[in-house]
């Protein structure tokens, strides 16, 4: 997305779009989890052709109301800072999600429960939604960020209701760059992945906020129950959420979604996965919750969960033989190790089962 198309969006509120889920593989274990982040970084590609979207198929970028719109106190932005690659990190575990503090087809979650949720915002307007992977880097979807400058990026942590934010519990932060995929292709949505740095990292010791484990390169995920929260639209054609919402879907074999749905031959490549309800449809990401993610709980960990997917794109929202499209996490994790350095990463599992 070009940036004229950004701003027109952001001040007219025309940008509309369907959001996807993401699928979750079978397990693997601790160490193959830390190589595949920490080997060297391979290209990316896909092995099935790539075919151009019709005019039907959207991004799931939010379309907002003037009464929507996120706030911020803060008037300067800190001076980025080159952290080294060694660094001091706390121990920590990813994925957990809050307890104690209380999208299409879906519910208002508690205030807080993910606690690894970003609001994405550009111009100070809320436009998609974004993960925390760990203290100095969030994940998105490319088509949120493309061709915008790092500089008209905020973004805002512990958020829950967009239209009353708590200014005394909520985390801000800007971005010093923004990493899109090499290969990321605005017809099609393959590669549909960027990497936010903040301009300083967040603290992990901060008893709410906390990232999202990433998966494991062996995952698939098929049959696996998912957790898509956004603040998107809770209807087609509707405006975004005020608060954080989540839906349940189904991660989809893929190919019962290239071969039973309204998607052509192609369209779905390795790089993307599905999640949803075919024969019904009824729940679904929807407008406004691109970049957020589809999660998971590790099998052996119920209350623990891993980034399967990230909201890209859809025919409409929760449309029956429609379910949404997600990028596939795990395809890209040597990806996302060469372009996460400097970053403390928190672990699945309590650091004596290493």
């Amino acid at each position: 997305m070009k940036l004229p198309c950004i701003l027109i969006a952001l001040f007219c509120g025309l940008c509309s779009g369907s959001i996807e889920r993401r699928i979750r593989p079978n397990e693997g274990t601790i160490f193959e989890w830390l190589g595949s982040i920490l080997l060297p970084a391979t290209t990316t590609t896909t092995s099935t052709p790539v075919v151009a979207t019709t005019s039907t198929t959207t991004r799931r970028t939010t379309t907002t109301s003037s009464t929507t719109s996120s706030t911020s106190t803060t008037t300067s932005r800190t001076t980025v800072a080159n952290f080294p690659i060694e660094r001091d990190c706390v121990t920590c575990r990813c994925g957990l999600i809050n307890t104690l503090y209380k999208i299409v087809g879906g519910q208002e979650t508690r205030v807080h429960q993910y606690p690894w949720m970003a609001v994405i915002l550009i111009y100070d307007r809320f436009y998609c939604s974004g993960s925390l992977i760990n203290d100095l880097y969030v994940l998105t979807a490319a088509h949120c960020v493309e061709g915008v400058p790092p500089e008209l990026i905020t973004l805002r942590f512990l958020e829950h209701n967009r239209s009353h934010s708590n200014d005394d519990i909520v985390i801000q932060r800007y971005v010093s760059r923004v990493k899109v995929h090499e290969l990321y292709n605005p017809r099609s949505f393959d590669n549909d992945i960027a990497i936010l740095r903040l301009n300083q990292p967040v603290d992990m010791r901060h008893h709410r906020l906390r990232p999202i484990c990433l998966p494991v390169q062996s995952y698939n995920f098929d049959h696996e129950l998912g957790i898509v929260a956004g603040w998107g639209a809770q209807r087609e054609g509707g405006f975004g959420s005020d608060t954080l919402r989540e839906v349940e879907v189904v991660v989809l074999p893929q190919s019962e979604c290239r071969n039973g749905t309204t998607y052509r031959p192609g369209q779905i490549t390795d790089n993307m996965m599905c999640a949803g309800y075919i024969s019904e449809g009824g729940k679904d990401a929807c407008s406004g919750d691109s970049g957020g993610p589809l999660q998971t709980t590790f099998d052996e960990q119920p209350g623990q969960y891993q980034l399967a997917g990230i909201v890209s794109w859809g025919v409409g929202c929760a449309r029956p033989q429609s379910p949404g499209v997600y990028t596939r996490v795990n395809q890209y994790l040597r990806w996302l190790g060469s372009n996460t350095q400097g970053g403390c990463h928190c672990m699945p599992y309590p650091e004596e089962d290493y």
